[in-house]
């Protein structure tokens, strides 16, 4: 009877091991940020292209890019909302050296300037 005791709280101290033990877990839950996160990152494109369209189109009229993009709207962009990212943070037009031009997303920390964001030269 000892034994049979010993051997049960043995195999219950281990599987209090197994489910317990330090560390993360990468299941379902603790990986949806991630994939919401990537599926965020595939829907950019097709807004960065809309709005690389805008200002090409911007520039063919005026001889010249917007100084930003609150320029495109509403003549060429309907709506200002389509100057969001999917992360909810407004998109920026940015000047680079040689003027060169810059569409610029903060990404999924919402912060400019980070390791995360998405630049498209034009």
């Amino acid at each position: 009877m000892r034994f049979g005791l010993l051997i049960l709280l043995i195999a219950l101290a281990v599987l209090l091991f197994v489910v317990f033990r330090p560390g993360e877990k990468a299941g379902p839950v603790s990986q949806a940020p991630a994939r919401l996160d990537t599926a965020k990152g595939a829907a950019l494109g097709p807004i960065l292209n809309a709005l690389e369209t805008a200002i090409d189109a911007y520039a063919d009229e005026n001889g010249e890019y917007p100084r930003d993009l609150d320029g495109l709207v509403p003549r060429f962009l309907p709506r200002s909302d389509l100057l969001i990212d999917p992360w909810g943070t407004r998109l920026r037009l940015e000047r680079g050296e040689a003027q060169k031009l810059f569409l610029v997303s903060a990404g999924p920390d919402r912060t400019f300037a980070t390791g995360d964001d998405s630049r498209r030269s034009l």
